[in-house]
């Protein structure tokens, strides 16, 4: 390994070890794909559940980076009600998985995990248009709650949630299918001021922004490898309500999705397919 890995995986090491040791025994290992940046994608499957591992290679053959994204096992996962909260608890031995949840309900949200007594352990609040990470098990039920701890809704991890917004009731409805207002524009933006090493931190969320500044040389090493921006085409939307575009450069094309808040700002933006 590169010392920079080596120093975080030294860092990470018990926490890496347990989630593995509750997938099992390694049983295939699968090409996905070339990822931006030049990583290469594979797909694992373990006895009892599969993830997903980017590597990028220095010039001496040293993995130079690696990306683990677990995802759980074949359970579905879900929404429930809060009234079933006295009746859940966490198992703690089921598969690991990566959920993101993002906030979408016009106000401050709060989580909770739920112990193996049933009790809740506070993880934090997100705020509302942005999202977090989270990193648990398919067997550990998360309560939604507002602002004064009142339970929204419960997720249960799984294929299913990977990807959950948690919703105002008034805001479902039909999936869209052409682009938000001004998604384009942003995005273009975006790629112009990253390219040049000067993104405009004003007009993205202190999430996004933090996001950018530690990620700025490598993804303005992708952009001066793919030339001038040619075009931009609209491809859909995520699961997370963002629009997904394909930006076509000089020397090649690729993916991206972005999310904007009300006042225009970026909330979330991503290069590359997410798997």
């Amino acid at each position: 390994m590169s010392l920079q890995l080596a120093a975080k995986i030294r860092r990470q090491a018990s926490e890496l070890q347990a989630m593995l040791r509750s997938f099992g025994n390694v049983e295939s290992i699968f090409f996905r794909g070339v990822g931006p940046g030049g990583y290469d994608i594979y797909g694992v499957k373990f006895a009892n559940g599969s993830a997903d591992f980017r590597l990028l290679l220095d010039a001496d053959g040293k993995v130079e980076d690696v990306l683990f994204q677990p995802n759980g096992d074949d359970k579905p996962g879900g929404v429930v009600a809060c009234s079933a909260e006295q009746t859940l608890k966490s198992a703690d031995t089921g598969a690991a998985i990566r959920i993101l949840i993002a906030n979408e309900t016009g106000a401050d949200i709060q989580l909770y995990n739920l112990d193996a007594k049933g009790n809740r352990t506070a993880h934090g609040m997100i705020a509302d248009q942005l999202s977090t990470a989270v990193w648990t098990s398919v067997d550990s039920p998360w309560v939604v709650a507002d602002r004064s701890g009142q339970c929204l809704e419960i997720v249960l991890p799984g294929q299913r949630t990977r990807y959950h917004v948690v919703a105002a009731s008034h805001t479902s409805g039909p999936t869209r299918s052409t682009p938000l207002s001004g998604t384009e524009d942003m995005l273009r933006q975006y790629i112009d001021g990253v390219g040049r090493g000067q993104p405009n931190y004003s007009r993205m969320s202190a999430e996004v922004a933090a996001q950018t500044r530690q990620q700025l040389p490598f993804d303005q090493a992708i952009l001066a490898r793919l030339g001038a921006l040619r075009a931009v085409s609209f491809r859909g939307v995520t699961a997370l309500g963002g629009d997904i575009y394909m930006a076509h450069f000089a020397n090649g094309s690729a993916e991206w999705r972005i999310s904007l808040a009300e006042d225009g700002r970026i909330t979330r933006i991503a290069l590359g397919p997410q798997h």
